[in-house]
């Protein structure tokens, strides 16, 4: 069970990295929208909820190893949806960013989050 969910995380996280880098305007946009409509905002957190808390109760590994990177993501993935669907507005500081600064942040956590993806894909094999 711990070694499938390395793998999906780390599958997940190259595709969404890749796609953070080639669409990266989609993305800017999406964030957007979903920081204007809290109720999509809210959606979205509930879509990605049970996704955090699979790896919470599936992978809570807190050992000094590369492991504890899946664990720390599942973590933040479900106090990031829980913040968001207790207090939507914890997230307004991003309407402030200027739209060239959040596209460069997008393309920028893009090539993190898909290398971080590779790293683990190579770990897992």
């Amino acid at each position: 069970m711990i070694l499938l969910i390395e793998r999906v995380v780390a599958v997940f996280l190259v595709v969404v990295g890749l796609s953070y880098l080639v669409q990266g305007l989609v993305w800017k946009n999406l964030v957007q929208e979903l920081l204007k409509n809290k109720t999509w905002l809210m959606l979205w957190s509930l879509l990605f909820l049970p996704w955090g808390l699979v790896i919470v109760l599936g992978h809570n590994i807190w050992l000094p190893s590369w492991q504890v990177m899946i664990t720390i993501l599942g973590w933040w993935v479900t106090i990031k949806c829980v913040l968001y669907l207790l207090l939507p507005n914890w997230s307004n500081f991003i309407n402030s960013w200027q739209d060239e600064f959040l596209q460069r942040y997008i393309q920028i956590a893009g090539v993190i989050v898909a290398g971080l993806g590779g790293i683990i894909i190579y770990l897992t094999i």
